[in-house]
């Protein structure tokens, strides 16, 4: 092979090489925007329960998790596209808010019969975590939903009435480690939920105690057909939601729904 030739020989595999790294790069590129991004629904607020530190506690940690996410603060939820989202977060009672403040000036004994979403809605959610998605109910996301509802059935408990804000402290019990890592007992001036539970049909990691009240589950945790579900109590306002623990708490949640 004379000099012309090997020079020619060189050109072709320059270039041939230059096409492979041009095309190497275009699959990565490719690949990189057509990567599916972790989505999370966060439905949120009430008349008693203010969004920002729920925005602040739990969408945030979902966004440094790496999740989409898209946060209803309405009663715009788009029930038939639950299917698209990997997580969602309900922290949010029953009860219509604009119906109770309109019409009843917010007492509760003669509004209660009007809720924010329907029957058919609130199946919604439970076809959602029976496919495979995650369902985070946190504090008033078990409130005064409908005895033997979607709701009720998902949370294994049906929210029945809580003492009196008071003094308790909170503690990690002995079901699923993961949910309480890093816990370690915490004092915090919170509500304590009274429901009608079976314990044996869920795992409860957390529970309160208070001199006056004695003993209350916080958390627990339990598969659900093919999905998850975390009810975590703690969290009735921002110095509870902002507590480090109940922060741990709410992180070692997503992580482990994150699974």
């Amino acid at each position: 092979m004379n000099k012309f030739e090997m020079k020619k020989l060189i050109a072709y595999l320059l270039i041939a090489f230059g096409v492979f790294v041009h095309l190497t790069l275009a699959v990565v590129s490719t690949s990189d925007e057509t990567t599916v991004k972790k989505r999370a629904l966060a439905i949120l607020g009430d008349a008693h329960h203010s969004v920002f530190p729920q925005y602040s506690a739990i969408v945030r940690q979902l966004q440094e998790k790496g999740y989409s996410t898209d946060v209803i603060l309405d009663y715009n939820v788009r029930f038939e596209g639950l299917s698209e989202y990997d997580i969602v977060v309900l922290s949010r009672y029953a009860y219509n808010d604009v119906v109770l403040c309109k019409k009843y000036h917010f007492n509760f004994a003669r509004g209660k019969d009007n809720l924010w979403l329907t029957s058919k809605q609130e199946q919604a959610f439970e076809d959602f975590v029976k496919s495979g998605g995650c369902l985070f109910l946190h504090h008033d996301g078990i409130g005064f939903y409908p005895k033997g509802g979607a709701i009720s059935r998902l949370a294994k408990a049906y929210f029945i009435t809580h003492p009196p804000v008071g003094r308790i402290t909170v503690k990690p019990v002995g079901h699923f480690p993961e949910l309480t890592k890093g816990i370690e007992p915490f004092d915090v001036v919170d509500e304590e939920f009274v429901v009608e539970m079976d314990e044996s049909q869920t795992g409860v990691f957390l529970e309160s105690h208070s001199e006056k009240n004695g003993r209350f589950a916080q958390g627990w945790a339990h598969k659900y057909g093919n999905g998850k579900v975390v009810v975590l109590i703690p969290g009735h306002d921002k110095t509870v939601l902002f507590h480090p623990m109940t922060k741990q708490c709410i992180r070692n949640v997503i992580e482990w729904l994150d699974q």
